[in-house]
């Protein structure tokens, strides 16, 4: 599903911090080996799923991932649910601690098996296909419509998000945790604000 970016009111918060406008940056890209192009059955996803743990475990806090499937020409549905649906779950989870990934380098076959792998199990994943953001699986319209706005400007809070959307501000904040925790948005702490409390800011992935 392609992520048509909205087009929002920026007249409310247009004089804030631009510097914060950015995506999470990238670490290094974990190229999916070829064998011979083709990756088949449960152990071999196992596998890959354990290579893969080891690489993200080893990058940055609040960084994100690539998946380079550039080699690979053809994956069953056995193998694509046992790494990547259980990668994915893990990432919610919060086992990997602030790491993230992103699909790249797939080809319509590769994306026919990982979108049908991640409705099955009623998850998404963001990935680039010719240079646009592209979401594969599940998502509500709701978080969809709150993940398009966060693509556009990189960084927003949910107040912000809520004067582009002209939503309540609970409910927009109910939609960006929900992407936090499907591991499609990150949320960082940037300190108190005034009156008390904290306030977060969600960052794009891509």
């Amino acid at each position: 599903m392609n992520l048509e970016h909205a087009t929002p009111d920026t007249t409310e918060w247009a004089g804030t911090d631009q510097v914060k406008r950015q995506a999470i940056p990238p670490t290094t890209s974990f190229i999916v080996p070829s064998g011979q192009g083709i990756l088949s059955g449960r152990p071999k996803g196992a596998e890959l799923l354990e290579a893969i743990m080891m690489h993200m475990g080893q990058a940055p806090e609040h960084s994100v991932t690539p998946l380079d499937f550039s080699n690979i020409n053809f994956m069953d549905v056995s193998c694509a649910d046992e790494m990547l649906n259980k990668l994915i779950m893990r990432i919610r989870s919060g086992e990997l601690e602030g790491r993230y990934l992103t699909v790249h380098g797939t080809n319509a076959s590769l994306r026919e098996t990982i979108e049908a792998v991640l409705q099955l199990r009623d998850l998404a994943a963001l990935a680039i296909e010719d240079g646009q953001a592209v979401l594969l699986g599940q998502l509500k319209r709701p978080m969809h419509e709150a993940l398009e706005v966060l693509l556009r400007y990189k960084s927003i809070t949910s107040a912000e998000m809520a004067s582009v959307l002209k939503k309540n501000v609970n409910i927009v904040c109910n939609r960006l945790n929900a992407l936090q925790r499907m591991g499609l948005v990150c949320r960082l702490r940037d300190g108190s604000v005034a009156g008390g409390g904290r306030q977060y800011y969600y960052v794009s992935i891509l």
